[in-house]
């Protein structure tokens, strides 16, 4: 967690309702939406493409507007606070920098446009100008040498400390960020999540961050709500929707499952859960599967097989070196110690 306290409710959500104008008709997108924030967490709304995360994040911020429920900032209802008014700072999907104004300029615009009249973090004193302001977050996030740079000059990394930093120098009760890594290539992607991670830890700054990348959501949050068709499937920590999905929904779309159909009952395994066998004895090697390998993906380290068991097709992942002789096509026996039952 931060190095603040967690356990004050930032943020508060409580019944939320929303609906979208389409054709004359109205559709709703949001319905009975309730969620707390911990003050110096790490929140990420985690769901496909239309669930209604990032209207969630405009909800917050005040750009939409709920057709019924109340939204709490640090237990201040928001309902007649106007967007420019709410102690929220907003990252966007592509940043959104002012390409013909320098580092300095672009970190700077919020502040002047307020009058320079907020202090920024904690660490900050009131009477601080803007220029100290900006030298102050600068510092924090490693910008100072880069003050006088544009945005196409910068990397991708570099162009995400600025789009934060321009947001926490107005000193936000809640950060708010909609899918900020997703244009970045996969590599570059990782490098700016584990930069991202340590950042907000450092500062303790609220953050609810919005993505449809599951391995993203498990990485960097404290707590995660998986949503679909604008409700909370699940709320937790990421190992508990992991290990302990309440339902189905939940157990396919945070990572990939196998499910398992045994005696009317259900079960997940997580296609690393197995590993390969050479004996009969489930007592020592555990629940056994026989199959046929249908096909096969190297990703490296591991290796993907999708194996026909009886009616059923299950992926399995196993470790490249011990998995190099295996053939599609050929039979194949796995077992596995692991299982969630739903």
């Amino acid at each position: 967690m931060s190095e603040n306290a967690i356990g004050k409710n930032a943020l508060s959500l409580r019944n939320i309702a929303f609906s979208y104008e389409n054709a004359g008709k109205k559709e709703k997108i949001i319905d009975g939406f309730s969620l707390d924030v911990e003050e110096g967490s790490f929140t990420t709304l985690l769901g496909s493409s239309g669930c209604g995360k990032t209207t969630l994040l405009r909800l917050i911020s005040g750009f939409l507007k709920p057709d019924s429920g109340t939204i709490e900032i640090d237990g201040v209802d928001q309902g007649r606070i106007e967007p420019n008014k709410r102690a929220v700072g907003m990252v966007f999907q592509d940043y959104a920098l002012f390409p013909h104004m320098t580092v300095r300029q672009n970190i700077e615009y919020g502040l002047k446009i307020k009058g320079g009249k907020k202090s920024i973090l904690p660490f900050s004193k009131k009477s601080d100008s803007i220029e100290e302001k900006v030298v102050t977050i600068s510092d924090k996030l490693s910008l100072h040498g880069l003050l006088g740079r544009y945005p196409d000059e910068l990397s991708g990394g570099q162009q995400q400390r600025v789009a934060l930093a321009r947001a926490l120098v107005l000193n936000p009760k809640i950060l708010l960020m909609d899918e900020p890594l997703s244009s970045l290539d996969k590599k570059m992607r990782e490098t700016v999540r584990g930069e991202l991670k340590e950042i907000q830890k450092r500062l303790g700054v609220t953050t609810v961050y919005v993505t449809h990348d599951q391995e993203e959501a498990l990485s960097l949050s404290d707590k995660i709500a998986v949503i679909d068709k604008g409700k909370i499937m699940q709320y937790g920590s990421p190992k508990e929707l992991y290990f302990k999905p309440q339902n189905r929904f939940v157990a396919d779309f945070v990572g990939k499952a196998n499910f398992i159909e045994e005696d009317g009952r259900t079960f997940v395994v997580r296609p690393e859960w197995f590993s390969l066998s050479d004996g009969d004895d489930e007592r020592k090697d555990g629940k056994i599967i026989r199959g046929r390998v249908l096909s096969s993906e190297f990703l490296g380290q591991k290796t993907r097989f999708v194996v026909e068991s009886g009616s059923q097709r299950l992926t399995v992942d196993l470790d490249s070196i011990e998995a190099a002789e295996i053939q599609v096509g050929s039979d194949i026996k796995v077992c596995f110690y692991s299982e969630i039952s739903l």
